[in-house]
């Protein structure tokens, strides 16, 4: 990744992340932890901008959800995002400040939707 910095320095890094597997696995343990809203909108950062969509990650998923860690995961992920009203749906409308009332309106609804999607077609709830 290369840009500009905020003091107009250039600079170049190598940006390693997990994949979706095991990257929506741990952010389900760290949100039941440590309830950092961060972990929440990552999560529906992630299913809104992964390419091909949620089905595709559920496609990620099949191989592994006999492996208990991914199953902790997503248990935990899905106590979280149990209803519109839990706090998982809640942190990610909150997590911008900048949106008006009806954009977190609608943020928390399509969050609660795409992780009760992942989770049924998974077979966790």
């Amino acid at each position: 990744m290369k840009g500009t910095l905020p003091d107009g320095a250039l600079d170049e890094v190598n940006v390693q992340v997990a994949s979706v597997v095991p990257f929506l696995a741990m952010k389900g343990m760290a949100l039941d932890d440590r309830r950092k809203a961060k972990d929440a909108y990552d999560i529906y950062f992630v299913l809104q901008n992964y390419p091909g969509g949620v089905d595709e990650v559920v496609k990620a998923f099949r191989p592994h959800l006999k492996l208990g860690l991914v199953q902790e995961g997503l248990k935990r992920l899905a106590g979280k995002f149990a209803s519109l009203n839990h706090v998982g749906p809640r942190d990610v409308a909150g997590f911008e400040e900048t949106l008006d009332v009806e954009e977190r309106t609608i943020r928390q609804r399509d969050a609660f939707e795409k992780v009760s999607y992942l989770l049924k077609q998974l077979g966790i709830v």
